[in-house]
């Protein structure tokens, strides 16, 4: 019986499931195809005996009176080729499977025109009526089986190679036809039920994934989030107050009052995405304006560059840009990943040399993205290679850029360089999947 085309999945399990198809197809025909072929041509020699034709010895179905000129036992060309013919066409009972229980059941009715059935012939026809049944032809099964029942144990009598109809023929036709039914469904039912609690799985995971997404967020947005706006609120003060400062002092204060907003608002939009689950908000009060921030502030990506590094010159950084290409060819979680990889560059320029100055240059080709943040210090100097140090070497900075690479097919490089600086390269597909897209 042919049991997986009901219920499986072909998507959900990738390269496995094309060679399990092939297998399915072919692989469950052959113990078919011998049982049909070989085992009805050895009942075509050992069943019938040294009687046939007298009526004294042999199966049922060959003890009878036959004076035609053919002897309805031999199995010839035309007989063979029908039980070839039964198998041949399994393979596509998938696909189509009414038009191939419409062919298994001429093939087998045309064998017992042809010949006194006996042996077990009707291998292919049990196969091709336990798909259709499990592929839900219900009515398909039952007007084929109804043909069945009528023209196989009564084509001798009808045809005239038999005086009687042998009773003992049409009930084993009608036991074959109820038991092959029968079992058809009870293993549509099992398999319904195993793909239920396959559901039931699947969505008890999708809920535990939004309730941790959720509770991330909330987290994010009672820690995080409450610091960075203390941080932009005391900022916002401080320039308030100290009309006195030095212009130096008070830069940097503007500097760190725009930083936090900024990244408040990025912040938002995260919580926002983590919030929502499948494109539907988890139903928190909050959830709505998070949405309605990450609409008026979209994700970061490469068009976002030229505030990045404007920020860190006012930090105090000497960074150049160069952008080589158009940054709308870039778009999905490539402009994003890009956008990252840059950012954690130049922050780590800002972080761990700040008197270098850094370059910034973007490649954009038809195909893939150069990314290159290369900084060097301001007085030139000759260093060691092999002596000199990394810079955060134990963070989680290179890792994180080298994942986000990775994430699109594309490639991560960084270490220092000669001159005592520290240079980062990235090479991305123009055209990135998204994980939540692809899902």
């Amino acid at each position: 019986m042919d049991t997986a085309p009901t219920l499986a999945d072909p998507a959900s399990d990738g390269t496995r499931w094309v060679g399990r198809r092939r297998f399915a197809r072919v692989g469950r025909v052959l113990p078919v195809a011998f049982l049909q072929i070989v085992g009805t041509l050895l009942a075509s020699r050992v069943l019938v005996g040294p009687g046939v034709g007298t009526g004294s010895a042999g199966p049922p179905w060959a003890r009878h009176a036959f004076t035609g000129a053919v002897d309805p036992m031999h199995l010839g060309p035309l007989a063979i080729g029908f039980l070839v013919a039964g198998v041949v066409v399994l393979p596509w009972r998938w696909r189509w499977p009414r038009s191939v229980l419409l062919l298994t059941l001429a093939t087998t009715i045309g064998y017992a025109l042809v010949v006194s059935p006996r042996g077990p012939f009707v291998a292919a026809l049990t196969m091709a009526l336990a798909n259709a049944w499990l592929r839900g032809h219900r009515w398909w099964v039952v007007a084929s089986a109804a043909l069945a029942v009528v023209v196989l144990p009564t084509a001798d009598a009808v045809l005239g190679r038999s005086s009687v109809l042998d009773l003992s023929a049409v009930l084993l036709c009608i036991a074959w036809v109820t038991v092959t039914i029968a079992v058809s469904e009870l293993v549509r039912v099992r398999l319904e039920r195993v793909a239920e609690r396959r559901r039931q799985r699947a969505e008890a995971d999708r809920r535990r994934a939004a309730d941790e997404r959720v509770r991330i967020a909330r987290e994010l947005h009672d820690s995080v989030a409450h610091s960075m706006s203390l941080i932009n609120l005391q900022a916002g003060v401080a320039l308030h107050l100290g009309a006195d400062l030095p212009d130096q002092t008070r830069d940097s204060l503007a500097n760190i009052r725009d930083s936090s907003r900024e990244a408040l608002v990025e912040l938002r939009t995260i919580l926002g995405v983590l919030r929502s689950v499948d494109g539907t908000p988890d139903g928190t009060p909050d959830a709505a304006p998070d949405r309605e921030g990450a609409e008026r502030a979209p994700t970061a990506g490469l068009d976002r560059v030229a505030d990045l590094v404007e920020r860190a010159r006012a930090a105090g950084v000497d960074v150049t840009l160069a952008v080589d290409g158009d940054r709308s060819a870039v778009h999905g979680i490539t402009d994003r990943n890009a956008f990252r990889i840059v950012q954690e560059s130049v922050t780590n320029v800002m972080k761990h040399a700040p008197g270098h100055r850094a370059d910034v240059s973007i490649s954009i080709g038809q195909d893939v993205v150069d990314l290159v943040v290369a900084d060097r210090p301001s007085q030139p100097q000759v260093a060691d290679v092999g002596s000199t140090e990394p810079l955060a070497p134990t963070g989680n900075g290179i890792i994180g850029m080298r994942e986000r690479a990775n994430a699109v097919d594309g490639t991560l490089s960084a270490g220092p360089t000669t001159d005592g600086g520290w240079r980062v390269a990235a090479r991305l597909p123009v055209v990135g999947t998204d994980p939540e897209d692809a899902r």
